[in-house]
């Protein structure tokens, strides 16, 4: 059996089950099927000058289970069409920058813009813009001008696979589609539809009536009924028209390709009166069916959007006039699709040109003809993994498997080629608690469609090793730690000689170390040792300290007003201050500043400041308690800056906040 054959002998298999299966599949929330891609594969760019553009990007992460770190957000403008200098300087550079990070580089192969990202650009082409899209696909590559596709159906050798994506570009190629539409609305229904496609449908292909000696349009004519043939050869049903008429009121349509406005018998209502089955696609021969997803004030053209509203997933168009050569090839277009690839593959496969005039809208990884393997992960959610654990996968496809990734939380951590698909994961390198483990099967065919499954494990050792200060705040008092790596913000003699301060790297968390061993502010240290809470603040008592390095600058403190000093709850397990408000930043040094509203005794190490936001923790006194020491304390009514170490004391039921100081400089007074 051929390859064609077998998988459209699949795909009906698939029709009979599909009724039954669609009930179970929103009960299980099993992986839609993803050919040639999946939502790790994808970045997301969103426009910080477009509600539109953040609603839409938000609405797709989270439908698609993109991860986050996939999130790309550019400003510039809401213009449709930008200028060239726009599109290089505030739309190609930071994605290009973007797609650097070591944590994305290498899984990156779609781009997905939404509405709100500029569609075209003018780079001075008298045949009009050309398309922020197809631009982007070279967005990698030294590449200034169009330039033939070198996987599209006038390559000098086109190949029937899914795309490399390492190409002889000399820098990878992406596949970049849009999520637009003439309404968010529109666009939340197409991203719907798309991930729970449906792989049956019928195909319509209208050709129009054109004068024999018209060698270009009898050219694509010709492409019409070549995908014609194809597709009767695969077994799908098509609606073949080459009369005057121009086709309209079709049902359940799974792909649509007609020449618009340019077929002498168009109408809009026959146009527009088309329904379309979850998961179409659609294209047409009119040379700026892409020039716009607003609804436009004047006539013109027929538009590739007003497909949209009536079902179409996928679609393709042009923002300015491409020439007949360059349009998309539907014989090459349907035989993809159908044999699983995805829409994005599909469209650029059938497409001769990149860096020029195509827009493909949808979601690149729609792919309702695709058959995914099935995975299973055997390991059991409900016992818990220590030491060097064992993660096991049962993955299986009637064209064999080719790999199986293993993903821990988002990160590729292992790939086994053959049964069984197993690999070793040393636990003890990873924080004790719940993990995230996801595990994708790659079909063994050309279409290397992916099917995935997830599981949450517990991991628990006697040493929880910290990728983040912050890792450690869902594990009780006890739990053994260790950290590494982390600057010292507060030295030991600093502190009173038992106790300093460290923090991430980052920034985004830190905690009280109690040890009399001596560590300088700006050491790198790794600290091994047990959490423990000290009247509401977490601490690490430290079994053992080691300095291994100096950090490249001090750490400068985070300025806030008193009322964010300790901050909000960030876990049950880790609280910010009684009241807080804003990010959680206990162990963090911080400043703040104002005018000093009570000074204690001689006996007594604290003062109290005030800068309007009027903190009362039932002492009495007015204002954010400062800690000082030993030090001097300022003048009562005087102003000041201080700095040092948020932290906090409980009294009765109340967590109240506290800052620390660390020496005499951290007190900066301004007069009264």
């Amino acid at each position: 059996m051929n390859v064609v054959t077998y998988r459209a002998a699949r795909v009906v298999c698939a029709h009979l089950v599909l009724l039954t299966l669609t009930f179970l599949t929103f009960l299980c929330a099993a992986s839609p099927v993803c050919g040639g891609g999946g939502p790790k594969s994808v970045l997301v760019v969103q426009n910080t000058r477009s509600r539109v553009s953040a609603d839409i990007a938000a609405y797709y992460v989270r439908m698609r289970g993109i991860p986050k770190s996939n999130l790309c957000a550019i400003t510039c403008s809401t213009n449709e069409i930008v200028s060239k200098q726009e599109c290089e300087t505030k739309i190609v550079a930071p994605i290009r920058e973007f797609l650097k990070k070591p944590e994305i580089a290498d899984r990156i192969h779609y781009i997905v813009l939404t509405k709100g990202v500029p569609l075209g650009a003018d780079y001075g082409y008298k045949s009009g813009p050309l398309s922020v899209t197809s631009i982007l696909t070279c967005v990698a590559a030294n590449v200034t001008e169009p330039i033939t596709n070198p996987y599209g159906p006038t390559a000098q050798q086109p190949v029937e696979a899914a795309f490399s994506y390492d190409i002889p570009l000399g820098a990878r190629l992406y596949l970049v589609t849009r999520l637009d539409a003439y309404t968010v609305e529109d666009v939340h229904r197409m991203i719907n539809r798309s991930i729970f496609a449906v792989p049956f449908g019928h195909v319509a292909l209208d050709r129009r009536v054109v004068d024999e000696s018209n060698t270009g349009y009898v050219a694509l004519n010709d492409r019409l009924a070549t995908a014609n043939y194809a597709l009767e050869s695969m077994g799908v049903p098509t609606t073949y028209d080459d009369s005057h008429l121009f086709l309209g009121w079709m049902q359940n349509l799974i792909g649509y390709f007609s020449w618009g406005s340019n077929d002498p018998s168009f109408t809009f209502p026959a146009y527009t009166s088309n329904s379309f089955q979850p998961g179409s696609i659609a294209d047409t021969y009119v040379s700026t069916s892409g020039r716009t997803f607003d609804r436009p004030a004047e006539s013109g053209q027929s538009l590739i959007a007003d497909l949209i509203p009536a079902g179409a997933c996928g679609v393709s168009g042009y923002v300015s006039e491409p020439y007949s050569y360059y349009t998309t090839r539907p014989e090459v277009l349907f035989d993809r699709y159908i044999k699983g690839y995805n829409v994005a593959e599909s469209f650029y496969a059938a497409c001769p040109e990149l860096f020029w005039k195509s827009v493909v809208v949808g979601d690149p990884l729609m792919a309702p003809f695709a058959t995914p393997p099935s995975v299973f992960i055997l390991n059991s959610s409900e016992t818990p993994i220590t030491g060097l654990a064992t993660l096991s996968v049962s993955a299986f496809d009637w064209s064999g498997v080719s790999k199986v990734e293993f993903y821990f939380d988002d990160r590729l951590i292992g790939i086994a080629a053959a049964k069984p698909y197993s690999i070793t994961l040393d636990t003890t390198q990873y924080t004790v608690g719940p993990h995230l483990i996801e595990a994708i099967a790659y079909e063994n065919s050309k279409v290397a469609t992916q099917g995935h499954a997830s599981a949450v494990l517990t991991i628990e050792n006697p040493t929880s090793n910290l990728t983040n200060i912050a890792d450690a705040f869902h594990s009780p008092d006890g739990q053994g730690v260790r950290s590494t790596g982390r600057v010292v913000t507060a030295a030991t003699l600093d502190m009173g000689g038992k106790e300093f301060y460290i923090e991430d790297p980052s920034r985004t968390s830190g905690i009280k170390v109690v040890s009399n061993v001596k560590v300088a502010e700006g050491d790198l240290v790794t600290v091994v040792g047990d959490l423990r809470t000290d009247s509401g603040e977490r601490s690490i008592v430290a079994a053992t300290v080691s300095v291994t390095g100096r950090a490249s600058a001090p750490v400068a403190p985070l300025g806030m007003p008193n009322k964010y000093v300790g901050g909000a709850d960030l876990l049950p397990q880790t609280l910010g201050v009684t009241g807080g408000i804003g990010p959680r930043n206990l162990g963090l040094l911080v400043r703040t500043w104002g005018r000093v509203t009570h000074v204690g005794g001689p006996q007594e190490d604290f003062f109290y400041i005030d800068d309007g936001s009027n903190l009362d923790d039932g002492s009495g006194h007015i204002g954010l308690k400062v800690r000082c020491g030993n030090l001097s304390k300022p003048q009562f009514g005087s102003k000041v800056i201080v700095t040092g170490l948020s932290s906090c004391e409980k009294v009765g039921g109340r967590t109240n906040p506290v800052l620390k100081l660390r020496r005499q400089s951290d007190l900066l007074s301004l007069g009264i």
